[in-house]
């Protein structure tokens, strides 16, 4: 059956999303989200995203987002996808500040200028904060700053931390020969140990305060071109094992920039664009 689907779609540094604005009107089921999600994400076929995002009512917030991938699961945050919603929402509501609630609970972001600044919240580097994605045996208060792992028949060495999203990160020389998207269908068909997959960042400093990354992402299967969470983790790990100095750390994408900072307690700050591309009307048969 075929149905039709009012969408604006967004860009933040390249990372793309439809928005489905349903704070007003008839939710769609969870079950026809996912179905739609694998559909409609097509850049083919259809439409075109890295991800399909739903905003509904939430009590005492101003919205919540939901996130379906490209797999038709739910992610639980995407930082480059909570620019653009709060991009939409100030638009929509007139204000300058807004308060999302998301599986990973409440961000605040706030507009400056032609960014957004999101309170990403804490970044988790205990065992006992990623034991729903590794299953790596240890005590809870484990450090996971260093962890080693084996993909596409090489073992890296790395750090998994949780910034809404599971991350490994991976210092390397040279981003130019690393083939990520190998590595992460080799690291997340291993679902033994990472049985709700994981993204996969490769890191190269390339200042005191500056790094590059490429971005694995599960659940769009395939590289990206930028992570917000994994921009976060990969700015986090590169402050907390010292890559970098203290401060603001620039982190260039292969789609445009972001700023982290982190503060004593490890909450982080992210700052980057959001765009509106353009609205539409969708026909997909579901």
């Amino acid at each position: 059956m075929k149905r039709e689907f009012r969408f604006t779609k967004f860009q933040g540094c390249g990372n793309d999303f439809l928005i489905l604005d349903e704070t007003g009107g008839r939710k769609t089921s969870d079950r026809i989200r996912s179905k739609l999600a694998r559909k409609i994400t097509d850049r083919h076929f259809q439409v075109g995203a890295d991800g399909l995002m739903f905003l509904e009512p939430a009590k005492g917030f101003d919205c919540s987002m939901r996130l379906f991938e490209p797999a038709g699961n739910e992610g639980e945050m995407c930082g480059n996808g909570i620019r653009c919603i709060a991009a939409y929402l100030m638009d929509k509501l007139g204000k300058e500040e807004v308060d999302i609630l998301t599986r990973d609970g409440l961000k605040h972001v706030s507009r400056m200028g032609k960014e957004y600044v999101v309170e990403m919240g804490q970044i988790r580097t205990r065992r006992a904060d990623l034991k729903a994605y590794v299953t790596d045996k240890g005590r809870p208060d484990d450090s996971m700053l260093s962890m080693r792992f084996r993909a596409d028949g090489k073992t890296f060495k790395g750090a998994i931390v949780n910034s809404g999203e599971p991350h490994i990160v991976v210092r390397a020389r040279n981003l130019d020969v690393v083939d990520i998207v190998a590595i992460g269908e080799s690291t997340n068909a291993n679902k033994q140990r990472f049985p709700k997959g994981v993204n996969i960042n490769f890191v190269k400093v390339t200042g005191q305060h500056t790094i590059k990354v490429r971005t694995y992402e599960r659940g769009v299967y395939d590289e990206t071109l930028a992570c917000g969470t994994g921009a976060t983790a990969s700015a986090a790990v590169a402050l907390m094992l010292g890559w970098v100095r203290r401060g603001q750390v620039d982190v260039l994408t292969r789609g445009g920039r972001l700023r982290i900072e982190l503060d004593s307690g490890n909450h982080a700050l992210m700052t980057g664009p959001a765009q509106r591309v353009y609205s539409g009307l969708a026909c997909v048969d579901i």
